[in-house]
């Protein structure tokens, strides 16, 4: 007994099966993990190097270039971008997709492990950090009140960060703002300079002293005891008494030379909310966590916290489940807004709520199956995978349309019983049916394997539908089957009282003459241009070549720009500003944004705090950077767009004195991560400083280029710096080496950590800072005057034992494959990437550079050449596919090539949808061809196989092919239209979220169109020349 016979016969059963599928399905829909995209996992691994005291240049050249050249040779790697940063180094390893991540970076482990001894002795290890794309942040969370800004951040170190740790699916918390308590020894320069005990040494103590070592164990007898050493800090009086040194004289003690305080670090960073100094929580989730749940969770314990801290202000800053559920839901509103149009075509074309409501109720039950199935395969729900949904509702009634149209041919027509009609019109559109789908569904195997960023993307997009197609597949020969059987036989009953509303009556009876009127005059047409081949050819062909023509002129970017409602500003001032100065400076910025209309709240990172993971979302890297995040009211609450909103801000941002650069982007300005912006442009040489000068002078010309704007430089070499060159030589005589005459000056400019910790009131950890009094610090008229204590000998000024001079020097230094570069970023608006990147490229053609130095474009271009490739390769494959399948199916090769002739025809709608939409062509446009491609096969298919079976019934190829599209007419046009229907709401971008995968929409219904009308004339006339054809070959 087939599938069909066993549905219907066997009603009991399939209606068991049924509800077991729903009740998973159901179960599936609790369980899936919600949130806004699709872990694209990156496989990517930081190096991060600290080397304090050295400058960018030299750590790029110490550090960064061993590294570099002995990274290259791991197996996988895709690129290396190395960052060099005063006192720091920081390396990108990024590894091709295919790649494990903890197989990568055991391997840049035993890279870094190899070449150590190669490395300067002095710099700290390695740290080797695999990238998470969890680390940006879920939820940000601001503290004040009234209290101290120290107590506030201290509060927020310990008892907030503990409670909201244990939150579940808490990865980590960054806290940043307001005063960081430190332990501050405060050391009399003048005292231990005639003791001539240098401050080394005292840091030196203070960490061999302070320790608890276990001593292993003694046994007495049938006892056994733990030998423990303890040492260390209990209290301020255990530092005190310290033992710093020891001579003829008797013992030194810490708290003769110097003074303990409980103290604040100096403050390099400021959180800003709302024009008021707060402190802030960055909670990152867990990977695999659900953000919706956890920011729930997360809000369910801050409640709790305002109650047991009621003087508190505990704001929510940054909700990244906000936009996650604002996006989901409406994409939810979509999908049922999609399945309500169907609907009303199905009605229209059909004109019986019970055939209608076959195929409806079959649409759920599809929905469950996929549901089921993407839980089991790992899938979650966001918008890649809510956007397959949608498109599948039209597509998902398709086979069911086809199967119901034969079903009532062979009911109304061929006067069978219901049973007999619904078993044999089934059975007989299985093969058709299961090879369209099989087409469809091959279109997208290509996608899934051809590796690469465009894999990691639609992988979850195309799974999904490949779930949904199986599962309507399934559907369209039980489900369906068993309802028609059930349904044909209602109509012996009398009419309900829906049928008898006069308005649905005559709706239904007009359409239903319409649609009688526009197949007769198709079928007019079709015999006309059956007689009329040549013409109708031409006129076929004529419209490809003016295709083809328009094609270049619509422009490609990698992906839609997305309205999230969110948007960063970026700024830096000018070079030598300290943290003040650029307080004062973002002052005025927040003036600028407070007068935009649209705002709902925002926040301003000051400078840079290390030792955090803010730097990861702000970009900063010194205390001239600013980094605002801006919330904006829903899109669609709003007249203006983002983008609209961004060029007022940058406007009015140009006329504020003291910014030397700053850049205004929304979230996902671009579609990978770890791409800086949308338009990069790198000049690579040897000599960091005239790539700045070639950048400068470069960046006057792309300004000019229409489309171009918001420009910067990546880095500068403007930054003021002191150059202490110490003479070795010197140092050396007096017992000194360079070593140690930096810590005296680091002590005297800023203090020295001390490798060390001191519990205090269980709290964190304090850092342990030593110094010199306030009034003692070096500065800038004294530094050349700074005394360094001599060992063996008279203590001496700094100037004669190093040169001193002021330069100005790079902030930070970019290379990638040993060589130096210096990136400009720019954003494009109002004209597409591709042709914006167009006029840069005739720039850089025209421009003379000097020999040994070079100028290319990158950025997201180079994203977008790479997987418009991986994609045409995946477009060529499917077509291939598509064609070895109806060779099977039909067992010739001709036939096949009639039905491919729907392919070009659909690249005619495809121009027109985007041009009329003003469309470019991107990522998921060019997916929208692939996929249409499965799809529009699908009724040339049928259209195929009805002439070749009424060719058995004629005696001529002419009256066959009339009769074949006659039939075929109505389910093609249902098809079409449902599916139509079902895609536009996910066009129109209806629902927030839906921007960046509404050209795959666009392109499938202008496609799906023009493919459709005009196969139904040049399938026929192409099928009729191939049968004249083989007349006369054989």
């Amino acid at each position: 007994m087939d599938l069909v016979n066993l549905a219907v016969r066997k009603k009991y059963t399939t209606v068991a099966a049924l509800f077991a599928v729903i009740l998973l399905g159901t179960a599936a829909l609790l369980s899936l993990n919600i949130q806004l995209n699709p872990d694209l996992d990156p496989v990517i691994v930081n190096i991060q190097t600290s080397y304090r005291g050295v400058s960018p240049t030299d750590v790029s050249e110490q550090v960064n270039e061993p590294l570099e050249e002995e990274l290259g040779t791991i197996e996988g790697v895709d690129s290396i971008n190395a960052e060099a940063f005063e006192g720091t180094s920081r390396i990108m390893v990024e590894f091709d997709y295919d790649k494990d991540l903890d197989v990568a970076a055991v391997e840049v482990q035993n890279v870094i492990d190899r070449i150590r001894d190669d490395l300067p002795e002095d710099i700290d290890e390695p740290r080797v950090q695999k990238f998470n794309p969890a680390d940006v942040p879920v939820l940000t969370l601001a503290v004040s009140g009234p209290f101290s800004s120290e107590y506030l951040r201290t509060l927020a170190d310990n008892e907030l960060s503990n409670r909201l740790q244990l939150v579940s699916g808490v990865a980590s918390i960054d806290v940043f703002g307001g005063e960081v308590r430190e332990i501050q020894i405060e050391v009399d320069r003048d005292r231990i300079n005639a003791l001539n005990i240098p401050v080394s040494q005292i840091v030196s103590r203070l960490d061999k002293e302070n320790l608890n070592i276990p001593g292993g164990e003694l046994t007495s007898g049938e006892e056994e005891y733990l030998i423990r050493s303890v040492g260390k800090y209990e209290d301020y009086a255990d530092i005190e008494e310290l033992v710093i040194d020891s001579g003829p004289a008797g013992n030194v003690y810490l708290r003769e030379v110097a003074e303990v305080k409980d103290g604040h670090a100096d403050i390099r960073s400021k959180f800003r909310v709302e024009g008021e100094e707060t402190a802030g929580l960055s909670i990152q989730k867990q990977q695999d966590a659900n953000t919706i749940e956890v920011v729930d969770d997360l809000k369910e314990e801050i409640a709790q916290l305002e109650k047991d801290f009621p003087e508190l202000n505990l704001q929510i800053t940054d909700d990244q489940s906000d936009f996650v559920r604002l996006a989901i839901y409406n994409m939810g509103e979509t999908l049922v807004l999609g399945i309500f149009l169907t609907f009303i075509v199905m009605l229209l074309f059909l004109g019986s709520w019970r055939n209608t409501a076959a195929v409806i109720i079959s649409v759920p039950t599809t929905f469950v199956m996929t549901l089921a199935l993407m839980q089991a395969s790992g899938l979650t729900l966001n918008t890649v995978t809510m956007t397959a949904l949608i498109l599948s509702i039209g597509m998902l009634v398709d086979n069911s349309i086809v199967v119901i149209e034969n079903v009532n041919r062979h009911y109304q027509e061929l006067q069978k019983s219901a049973l007999n009609a619904t078993i044999d019109g089934a059975r007989e559109m299985i093969l058709p049916v299961t090879a369209g789908t099989t087409t469809s569904m091959i279109v997208l195997m290509p996608v899934m394997f051809i590796g690469g960023f465009v894999q990691q993307m639609f992988r979850p997009l195309s799974m999904t539908l490949l779930f949904a197609w199986s599962g309507s597949l399934l559907s369209s020969f039980t489900i369906v089957p068993l309802l028609l059987s059930v349904v044909l036989n209602l109509k012996k009953f009398k009419k309900t009282a829906l049928s008898k509303l006069n308005l649905m009556r005559y709706l239904l009876e007009g359409f239903r003459r319409l649609f009688a009127r526009s197949r007769e005059l198709y079928l007019l047409l079709l015999r006309k241009s059956l007689r009329n081949r040549a013409i109708t050819l031409t006129v076929g062909g004529v419209l490809l070549i003016i295709t083809l023509n328009v094609f270049p002129m619509l422009g490609s970017e990698m992906t839609p720009t997305m309205d999230t409602g969110q948007t960063y500003i970026s700024l830096e001032t000018e070079p030598g500003s300290s943290l003040t100065r650029t307080e004062k400076i973002s002052k005025e910025v927040e003036e600028i944004i407070e007068e935009e209309p649209e705002i709902v709240n925002y926040t301003n990172q000051l400078g840079y705090e290390p030792g955090t993971g803010t730097q990861a979302v702000t970009g900063a890297e010194g205390v001239q950077q600013a980094f605002f995040s801006i919330t904006l009211t829903d899109r669609i609450e709003r007249e203006r767009s983002i983008w609209d909103i961004q060029a007022d801000l940058r406007r009015k941002i140009a006329e504020v004195p003291g910014i030397k650069s700053y850049v205004v982007e929304e979230e996902g300005a671009t579609a990978i991560g770890t791409t800086q912006a949308p338009l990069v442009v790198r000049v690579s040489g040897k000599d960091p400083e005239f790539l700045e000068i070639i950048a400068e002078d470069l960046v006057r010309d792309i300004e000019e280029v229409p489309g171009a704007t918001n420009i910067n430089l990546r880095w500068n070499v403007d930054y003021p710096e002191y150059q202490i060159d110490v003479d070795r030589v010197k140092a050396a005589e007096v017992g000194l080496s360079t070593d140690e005459i930096s810590q005296q000056i680091t002590a005297a400019v800023s203090g020295i950590e001390a490798d060390t910790d001191f519990k205090v009131e269980e709290q964190k950890d304090p850092e342990i800072m030593v110094r010199y009094r306030e009034e003692q610090m070096a500065s800038q008229e004294n530094l050349e005057n700074l005394i360094i204590i001599v060992p063996a000998g008279d203590n001496l000024p700094l100037r004669e034992l190093a040169e001193i001079e002021r330069v100005e020097g790079p902030n930070m230094v970019t290379s990638k494959d040993l060589r130096y570069h210096l990136d400009i970023l720019g954003f494009n608006h109002g004209r597409s990437l591709s042709m914006v990147n167009q006029d840069i490229s005739s720039l850089l053609d025209d421009y003379q550079l000097p020999a040994g130095y070079t100028a290319e474009i990158t950025g997201e271009q180079e994203d977008m050449m790479e997987a418009q490739t991986r994609l045409l390769i995946s477009l060529f494959f499917a077509v291939a596919f598509i064609y070895l399948i109806m060779v099977a199916q039909f067992k010739s090769f001709i036939h096949p090539i009639t039905i491919m002739i729907s392919l070009p025809l659909e690249l005619i709608g495809v121009v027109a949808a985007l041009l009329i939409t003003g469309t470019h062509l991107s990522m998921p446009a060019i997916m929208g061809i692939i996929l249409l491609s499965g799809i529009a096969v699908n009724d040339a298919i049928h259209l195929m196989s009805f002439f070749i079976m009424e060719k058995k019934n004629y005696d001529n190829v002419f009256d066959a092919i009339c009769e074949g599209a006659r039939l075929r007419y109505r389910p093609i046009m249902m098809t079409t239209f449902s599916t139509i229907a079902g895609m536009t709401p996910l066009a129109l971008e209806l629902a927030v979220g839906t921007e960046q995968y509404s050209p795959l929409a666009i392109v499938t219904i202008g496609g799906l169109f023009s493919s459709t009308m005009l196969l139904l004339i040049y399938v026929p006339v192409v099928y009729s020349l191939f049968e004249d054809l083989k007349k006369v070959v054989f």
